[in-house]
């Protein structure tokens, strides 16, 4: 049996991550800059390198520039005008792209890179670029618990997802800069949405500068998340549970 082979693109970095025949998972962060032919060429020359031995199973890309739209208003002529009404016009090579989460009866509006377009659909051979926000709100949404919060943390965005009795409340991403800035965003909507004390935290920590012995002490402060079972999750825990999840794209 070979390999299976994700590849996951952000702005500057993809990500290269396996999984052998036992499900053992490994990653390679490869840092790329779009305005370095040579750059590109090397990007390209380790996915070859890769697919010797792996079979590519989906590619994914992560922007903070998303959108949900119910599925029963849902109409793809009108596209760019849900992105533009969110964020203004795309910039110069980027496409808007369109998921749909049926368990959720949502549908996300996100845009693409052409360049990842085209190596996608065009050299790989891969029907779509899937979004993250998908495999978030599969993952939360999969499992039984009616109350759950989710937060994602890259490296400059958060990602915070909020389920109450059994439907999506919030899935929106926020710039932070400290641990501090993650916390009471949290507190504020906490409140504002008047959420269950009793609930759970799954923090999925993917930022490898990222404070969590500080977010954590700060967080056990609050008399408001007394009642919350908190968990946090390495980025290979991301990988394997919800970036990997292959249920997600079957």
């Amino acid at each position: 049996m070979s390999k299976k082979l994700f590849l996951d693109f952000q702005s500057d970095v993809l990500q290269l991550i396996t999984e052998d025949p036992m499900g053992d998972f490994s990653h390679e962060h490869i840092p790329f800059d779009t305005s370095r032919p040579f750059s590109m060429e090397e990007l390209k020359d380790r996915i070859r390198q890769q697919l010797t031995d792996a079979r590519l199973q989906h590619v994914t890309w992560f922007d903070p520039h998303f959108t949900l739209i119910p599925m029963s208003i849902f109409m793809e002529s009108e596209l760019e005008t849900y992105y533009q009404l969110n964020f203004g016009k795309p910039a110069n090579g980027f496409q808007i792209q369109f998921e749909a989460i049926h368990a959720l009866q949502l549908v996300v509006v996100f845009v693409v890179p052409t360049w990842i377009l085209e190596l996608a659909q065009g050299t790989l051979l891969q029907t779509s670029v899937y979004s993250h926000i998908s495999f978030l709100l599969n993952k939360q949404f999969n499992e039984n618990a009616p109350d759950s919060t989710f937060l994602v943390l890259f490296d400059r965005v958060f990602v915070l997802s909020v389920k109450q009795q059994g439907k999506l409340q919030l899935c929106l991403p926020t710039e932070y800069q400290s641990a501090t800035d993650v916390l009471y965003f949290i507190l504020s909507n906490h409140q504002k949405m008047n959420l269950s004390k009793t609930n759970t935290l799954s923090a999925y920590v993917l930022n490898t500068h990222f404070d969590q012995e500080t977010f954590e002490s700060l967080w056990s402060q609050f008399k408001d998340f007394n009642d919350f079972s908190t968990h946090f999750y390495s980025q290979a825990a991301y990988q394997k549970t919800i970036l990997c999840a292959s249920s997600v794209v079957s």
